[in-house]
């Protein structure tokens, strides 16, 4: 039986968000483009002209994704390839304030949703964080609205967390929030795979809206997220999230 076929032209958070349409669909090979959709009309129609995606970036998601039942196999994107599911098509439906509602409704699959507020779409085994921490912070160097949130956040939580995602983010963090300095450390993580597995081992995921929320919303974590109240992407209705 031929294996139906997907593309996404990202960026990685999107991607993420978009899994639930190929669970949904029976699976299949998924396609991603490294020119981040520099020829798909549904991308490069605004004000810029390609996401952030690239061969690097491929590479990097591509065993997190293999991971996945429902993932036969992540290739390349190329023109002339032909395709099942378009999942840039998510891009006509970004009226919801939930990128995986976009990408349901895309495909007329929007009744689906309550499943997908509540059940996990991405696994992997656990990785054990540093001793005596079990919180992961995240805050990318976008998407802020709540910075009184951050300066008030219990010492609880701080003496108990790790900071994830690039270390230029961190710096811009600390910088940000000096509370914080010589309170919480970075964890370096070699590959989107480590991040995965730390975030799958926390007790509690705190963060922006951005790829590593993106991992924890798909793994139902225990989070705290810190919405962007102009453009809020990623809301689900579930019991163990709180959105500030």
């Amino acid at each position: 039986m031929k294996l139906k076929t997907y593309k996404h032209s990202g960026d990685l958070g999107d991607i993420v968000f978009s899994l639930p349409v190929m669970a949904e669909a029976g699976g299949g090979i998924l396609y991603l483009d490294p020119m981040g959709g520099e020829e798909e009309p549904l991308v490069n129609w605004g004000q810029y002209n390609r996401t952030k995606l690239n061969r690097t970036h491929i590479e990097n998601i591509k065993p997190l994704l293999l991971e996945q039942d429902y993932i036969s196999d992540v290739q390349l994107w190329r023109p002339n390839i032909e395709i099942d599911f378009n999942l840039d098509k998510f891009r006509k439906h970004v009226r919801h304030n939930n990128l995986t509602a976009s990408h349901l409704e895309a495909f007329g699959m929007l009744g689906k949703l309550d499943k997908w507020q509540s059940e996990s779409w991405i696994k992997t085994p656990p990785k054990n964080l540093p001793k005596g921490k079990n919180i992961i912070l995240a805050r990318s160097c976008r998407y802020h609205s709540n910075f009184s949130f951050w300066e008030q956040l219990s010492d609880a939580y701080i003496d108990s967390a790790v900071f994830v995602s690039h270390l230029k983010e961190f710096e811009y963090f600390l910088y940000t929030f000096p509370r914080y300095k010589d309170r919480i450390s970075h964890l370096n993580t070699d590959s989107i795979s480590d991040l995965a597995a730390y975030i799958q081992g926390c007790e509690l995921f705190i963060g922006n809206q951005g790829f590593p929320h993106a991992i924890a919303e798909a793994m139902k974590k225990n989070v705290i997220n810190e919405t962007y109240k102009t453009y809020p992407s990623c809301i689900f209705k579930r019991d163990n999230v709180q959105y500030v």
